[in-house]
């Protein structure tokens, strides 16, 4: 496995949890009356973007510095 590989799996293993928070608040907020447990995956949700972006950015300056 590549380190570009690795940094991919590493990127959509981050997408997937991002996605699956986004999926919980929904349900939270529309379920129930929860706003300290959505305010704490709306900040958990906001540093995996954050994240996402970081690596995407990494795998570009990886894939163009080739």
């Amino acid at each position: 496995m590549t380190k570009s590989d690795s940094i991919k799996s590493h990127l959509e293993e981050l997408v997937k949890k991002h996605r699956a928070l986004d999926e919980k608040i929904t349900d939270l907020e529309h379920h129930y009356n929860i706003t300290e447990e959505v305010r704490r995956l709306k900040t958990q949700k906001l540093w995996l973007k954050d994240e996402i972006h970081r690596i995407t950015k990494q795998l570009e300056n990886h894939v163009n510095g080739s």
